[in-house]
């Protein structure tokens, strides 16, 4: 029963070493990832009409390929006078040279349109320029027909497909501003979710300061179990390997202890077996002594001469006394080395509790002081300039309003817009139609065999709606040209000077130069030392950079000395420093002990004679001579009286059992005695070698706690602390790395700026544009088209004056009388 409390004892300090292994887990502190806010999508560039978008784009750029006026603008910005000077206009004109020269095209458009259409129908009326129902025929007429209906009808087709593009980009137009309230208000919203996920953020961080905090009270709660698992584990090594060897010495003197008793349990038997086989042989040799000096024993007197040396070989006197080692065991049992592991061990295992009992007071100040310490990090989120967010989302909230407000008037205004439109659209179509019904009917009632004078009214039909087209076209497509060129020289300068330079950040690089926004200063309004740039703000937030290194706020806020561990640490190392554990004196062995287990370990224990024991246990129990002794008294009884022979063959008969009883009952107690010995001699001559590597054993772990302790204690209470301080350095550098590198991704602020250009850009101005350019596109192929249909119409109309085109034998034609028409 002791042993197995031993056992358990020893058992329970290595689960507190166990325990204490590995309690400090400062490094792999977990602490959570910050959450992303969901925002909405981003508007998509496709508009529907990317290709016409391109083919516009393409235009505007041959007629404006120079650079974005910088310079030109910055000038006019600071002083609108300067544009008037000459040199400004010189720059100017020279950078609207494209625009001015279409503006010039589309203005002798206007003017000659209307004008040449006046001489036109004047011409007409006079029967000049085809007035005259005459038509001439000869052999390439109807070459000629073909062609000019071919070459109608591509020009025709040419017109449709841009009229198609006007009613499209009127249509993209009208969407554009209907759904720009609902875009705009997304990507407000987008603005206002990152702006607020900000100070989320860094209440997020600031929150997890918790965790270093409530780590440090757990460790501060489990001091006992984790610094004194730590002292014990620093002090166990050599400890539990004394305690060990020292319970190990006690078993093996328990071991030889039971041994040497189980020897000296068989010797004695052994003996008094030999005293009783003596005396009982002494008793048969008296009787044989009697029966031989009988005078009618004839021929004894010989056998009565050997008797002397009939006796028991067998003797057990010479087994060595083992009085003196069982004497020494006995001492060292009395030393109680068992209980003596078990109290060594019982004050180890007492480390935990007296360290915690020890460090209770400034467990207490400690924790008092975490209180401070959540109080300090919490006030991190105060020190970061918050407050301008606030602000920002305030001038959202009023945009927002604005919107709201001012919407819905522009998506009702742009209704009758989008009826101007359509109808500009259906005046182009209403020239398409008329080319397109003239070049339906036309050739469905034309007979080529037929006299120009006899057409029917099917192909006369086609050629007016030739002319109606003509006279269409004549009649607003200087109208038209004129709003083309108004909305030419509105869009393409807006898509030039605004747009354009938008989509490669030339404009925010324009508003970065010095003097263009009077006043403002991006550097100076934040109170950062670093001059910042719109456009490199612009493109650190387009890689979704942080706003930390975007604004460099680092001049702003010293994250560094806020985070500062020595300001929250340096109390708690201070009241750590008070401290002093002072553990109970441990002595493994005392003086009597030690001396105890020196002396067996040279004392007799390991000078028995076992060589002595070897031959007392190797002696030959077989007695021939008893028995040859018995054949002779059997031979000498065969001259004998009855009487005489009767004695002596039954004194034989008690020789041969005596013999027979000398092995029979002695050999079983030496086989005994041979398996106690052997042991027996192995264990003594290694206790001395396991008493001396123990004794070394315990003077190592007795220097150890006599010189090492206070060091050991000094050294866990520091790394102790330091695991502590661990967990703060942890949340400062998380909590550094987080608020500088993934605190507000400034991403959605850039997609922000990417929507509302693609709003007002790609949705807006793109579609105005498309409209125009699909305008200008119809009328600039009007010209061959009014030239095309006056003469195919001359080929479908009814004439009024007959002329043959016979191609045979030429025949002499008689004049005829022909009214005057």
């Amino acid at each position: 029963m002791a042993m197995k409390t031993t056992l358990l004892f020893v058992l329970l300090g290595c689960c507190g070493v166990w325990a204490a292994s590995g309690a400090c887990s400062s490094r792999s502190l977990e602490l959570n990832n910050l959450n992303q806010s969901h925002y909405k999508p981003d508007p998509s560039r496709d508009t529907g009409i990317t290709v016409l978008s391109d083919m516009v784009h393409s235009f505007l750029g041959m007629v404006q390929p120079n650079p974005f006026p910088t310079e030109l603008l910055t000038e006019a910005i600071k002083d609108v006078s300067t544009i008037i000077q000459e040199d400004s206009l010189r720059m100017v004109l020279k950078y609207e040279a494209g625009f001015l020269v279409c503006a010039a095209i589309g203005i002798l458009f206007i003017l000659l349109m209307p004008l040449i259409g006046f001489f036109f129908c004047c011409c007409r009326c006079c029967g000049n320029c085809g007035g005259r129902m005459y038509q001439k025929q000869s052999k390439k007429t109807s070459c000629k027909r073909r062609g000019l209906y071919w070459s109608l009808m591509l020009i025709t087709i040419v017109i449709l497909a841009g009229n198609i593009c006007m009613f499209i980009s009127n249509d993209k137009f009208t969407k554009a501003i209907n759904n720009s309230t609902e875009l705009l208000n997304d990507t407000l919203d987008n603005m206002k979710t990152f702006l607020s996920e900000i100070p989320q953020q860094i209440n997020a961080v600031v929150k997890e300061s918790s965790k270093p905090l409530d780590e440090v009270s757990r460790s501060l709660n489990d001091i006992g179990p984790l610094l004194g698992g730590e002292i014990l584990q620093a002090l166990g090594g050599p400890m539990y390997s004394a305690l060990d060897s020292l319970l190990l010495v006690s078993q093996e003197v328990t071991s030889i202890g039971e041994e040497l008793m189980s020897v000296n349990s068989t010797t004695e038997p052994l003996k008094q077996k030999q005293q009783e086989i003596v005396t009982n042989l002494t008793a048969i040799r008296n009787r044989i002594k009697q029966t031989l000096k009988n005078p009618n024993c004839s021929g004894c007197d010989l056998a009565a001469g050997s008797l002397d040396k009939l006796t028991v070989h067998v003797d057990f006197s010479g087994m060595p006394d083992l009085s003196s080692p069982m004497d020494a065991i006995s001492k060292v049992k009395d030393a109680n080395l068992s209980a003596i592991v078990n109290e060594a061990n019982k004050t180890l295992n007492s480390i935990p509790e007296r360290v915690s009992n020890e460090t209770r007071g400034v467990v207490a100040d400690v924790k008092k002081q975490l209180k401070g310490i959540e109080e300090q990090i919490g006030q991190i989120a105060q020190n970061i300039p918050l407050d301008q967010l606030t602000e920002v989302t305030n001038q959202l909230d009023t945009v927002m309003g604005d919107l709201h407000t001012y919407l819905p008037g522009v998506s009702q205004t742009d209704k009758y817009r989008w009826i101007a439109g359509l109808i500009l659209s259906c005046l182009v179509l209403l020239v398409v139609v008329c080319n397109s019904l003239g070049l339906l009917l036309g050739p469905a009632g034309l007979r080529p065999s037929a006299d120009p004078t006899e057409r029917s009214c099917t192909a006369d039909c086609g050629g007016v709606f030739f002319m109606a087209g003509v006279g269409f076209s004549f009649l607003y497509s200087w109208l038209l040209m004129l709003l083309v060129l108004l909305m030419f020289l509105l869009g393409g300068n807006v898509y030039t000077l605004v747009c354009k330079p938008w989509s490669n950040q030339q404009l925010l690089k324009f508003i970065d130069t010095p003097g263009v926004i009077m006043g403002f200063n991006l550097s100076h309004m934040l109170g950062v030392n670093t001059h910042l740039e719109i456009s490199q703000i612009y493109s650190d937030c387009k890689n979704n950079d942080p706003i930390w290194s975007t604004l460099h706020l680092e001049d702003l806020v010293n994250l560094d000395e806020l985070l500062n561990i020595s300001k929250y640490t340096g109390d708690i190392q201070a009241a750590f420093d008070k401290t002093s554990i002072q553990l109970p004196e441990i002595n493994l062995l005392n003086n009597d002990s030690l001396s105890l287990l020196q002396d067996f370990s040279s004392s007799g224990i390991h000078g028995i004679n076992f060589t002595a024991i070897e031959q007392q246990v190797n002696q030959n129990l077989t007695s021939p001579d008893i028995d040859s002794f018995a054949d002779r008294l059997d031979q000498l009884a065969v001259n004998q009286n009855q009487t005489i022979k009767g004695e002596l063959m039954a004194e034989a008969a008690d020789l041969r059992n005596l013999s027979r009883r000398i092995p029979g009952e002695l050999q079983p107690q030496v086989e005994t005695l041979k398996n106690s010995v052997e042991p027996l001699k192995v264990s003594t001559a290694q206790i001395p070698i396991t008493i001396n590597a123990t004794l070394a054993k315990v003077e190592e772990a007795q220097k150890v706690l006599n010189t090492n302790t206070s060091e050991i204690i000094k050294k866990e209470s520091q790394e102790f602390l330091n695991c502590q301080i661990g967990y703060f350095e942890t949340y400062a550098d998380w909590a550094k790395q987080t608020i500088t590198q993934k605190v507000a991704r400034c991403k959605p602020a850039a997609n922000a700026i990417d929507a509302v250009e693609i709003i007002a850009c790609v949705y807006i101005v793109d579609s105005l544009n498309a409209f125009w350019f699909s305008m200008g596109w119809c009328l600039m192929f009007l010209l061959p088209s009014i030239i095309l249909s006056v003469k195919l119409a001359k080929f479908y109309r009814r004439m009024k004056y007959m002329d043959v085109y016979e191609d045979s034998i030429p025949m002499f034609s008689i004049p005829r009388a022909a009214m005057k028409s």
